[in-house]
């Protein structure tokens, strides 16, 4: 072949390499525009700032508050069967047939001993009453009152529950999106340094101090972290959006998480009664109340009633009238249960288990409290110091890597000794990434043991 020939070729290689970088410079380049339009736009909140409008605008928060609304006009229901009742009535009758009564025959001059039927009144009677009830004693409405006031506290305090879930969600989401954001940064990075290594490489190339197929793997490290860095970009937005979801915001919003905020978690907060306690006490609590309201059924009601009114009498025919004439009485009901078949006996043994299993249930949550202290505790412990580990093992990695990219500049390390350098720094990054997933959920998951989920949310 000719040298011209052989130059031409050349020129032909050198060109397409000169507008493969630069192509690829122009991918990293609109990659980079992206993230600065996303940055630029999008409202950038701390976790303590999207945990405060997820606790206001959650859509969950937001329905317990409405089973509180409906526990307090459940009590306030109950408490109306205390009250005095008032209600109308109104009877109108026409008879076809006058009812019969049985009459001694005695009383019209008959026989003694023998009866007569005979009709009494007119075709027709209106009654218009007004009657008054008022209850003295109920023992079974008493105790519904109090089994719906404590129904009304465990609905406050599932809605506590409720708010340190919704905590734990958004805290959940927001370091997912902070760890994809320092991936995705790391990337950026990587990207950038393939990048700078292909161009070298193909000017080495060029100047036959390299090998084509160091090009190619480069090109093709290149390349795959380019697609990596458009998957976790995704991701990123996906978890925004479930963020946004939580706070009860449209999903069309641009938020974006701060990168370098740092956690405000100080180990060894005090700790408090759990939620899970709070409501196993609670509904220990119901349980009892409807145990005494069992037996308080046994029990008679008393009250008090008035009746007030008007009774009218008439006929049809020639000499039709209609005439009124009032009624009035008073009295009083004493309701005494006697025997309903055992049921209310079966009833009180079934809420005594009930009481029983609650106890045990809450001896587990407490005993699994104790444990989840311990783990939690050792799991932060590890995690911080994990943390600073490998944030040292990235440090010398760098400082590997640049060495690596010195030395093959001056032919003292080929490409795979720095594509070995490259992967070694990145599998420090997927570590460190790793560690920090780990360290902020042993952060949450302690304030979760210890009580601080809503005290401490950020």
């Amino acid at each position: 072949m000719k040298k011209t020939e052989l130059k031409t070729i050349g020129q032909i290689f050198k060109k397409s390499c000169q507008q493969t970088y630069t192509c690829l410079q122009l991918i990293f380049l609109v990659g980079i525009i992206l993230i600065i339009n996303v940055a630029v736009y999008a409202q950038a909140l701390t976790l303590e700032e999207c945990v405060g409008t997820a606790l206001q605008y959650n859509r969950n928060i937001k329905l317990s508050q409405q089973d509180i609304f409906l526990a307090n006009e459940k009590n306030k229901e109950t408490r109306g069967n205390l009250l005095p009742k008032i209600g109308g009535l109104t009877d109108y009758r026409y008879y076809t047939d006058l009812p019969y009564q049985i009459m001694p025959a005695a009383a019209f001059g008959g026989v003694a001993g023998t009866y007569k039927e005979v009709q009494f009144g007119v075709p027709q009677s209106l009654n218009a009453n007004l009657q008054v009830t008022v209850p003295l004693y109920n023992p079974s409405a008493l105790g519904a009152v109090k089994n719906t006031q404590i129904a009304r506290e465990l609905s406050e305090i599932q809605k506590i529950k409720t708010e340190e879930d919704v905590v734990m969600e958004v805290s959940n989401a927001y370091y997912n999106a902070q760890i994809l954001l320092n991936q995705l940064s790391f990337l950026e990075s990587n990207m950038l340094n393939s990048s700078k290594l292909v161009q070298t490489t193909i000017l080495l190339h060029q100047q036959q101090l390299a090998k084509g197929t160091d090009v190619d793997r480069l090109q093709l490290q290149l390349d795959q972290i380019a697609n990596q860095r458009n998957t976790v970009f995704s991701q990123q937005q996906q978890v925004l959006n479930v963020l946004n979801f939580l706070m009860g915001k449209p999903i069309s919003d641009s938020i974006q998480v701060l990168i370098n905020e740092k956690s405000a978690f100080e180990f060894n907060f005090k700790s408090q009664v759990t939620t899970d306690i709070l409501l196993i006490d609670k509904k220990n609590e119901v349980n009892t109340s409807e145990l005494r309201a069992l037996r308080n059924s046994k029990l008679p009601t008393l009250g008090l009633y008035g009746v007030y009114g008007t009774s009218g009498f008439g006929t049809t025919g020639s000499n039709s009238f209609f005439n009124f004439h009032p009624i009035g009485y008073v009295g009083a009901q004493l309701s005494v249960p006697l025997f309903n078949g055992l049921v209310t006996k079966h009833r009180i043994v079934q809420k005594k288990i009930d009481i029983q299993k609650t106890n045990i249930q809450k001896e587990l949550v407490a005993e699994k409290s104790k444990l989840d202290l311990i783990n939690a505790e050792m799991q932060y412990l590890l995690a911080n110091q994990n943390i600073a580990t490998i944030n040292n093992q990235i440090n010398l990695a760098k400082k590997i890597y640049d060495n690596t990219l010195l030395q093959n500049k001056e032919g003292m390390a080929s490409i795979t000794d720095l594509i070995l350098a490259d992967n070694s720094l990145r599998d420090a990054q997927q570590n460190y990434i790793v560690a920090l997933v780990s360290l902020r959920k042993s952060e949450l998951e302690y304030k979760r043991v210890t009580g601080n989920l809503i005290s401490n949310n950020n």
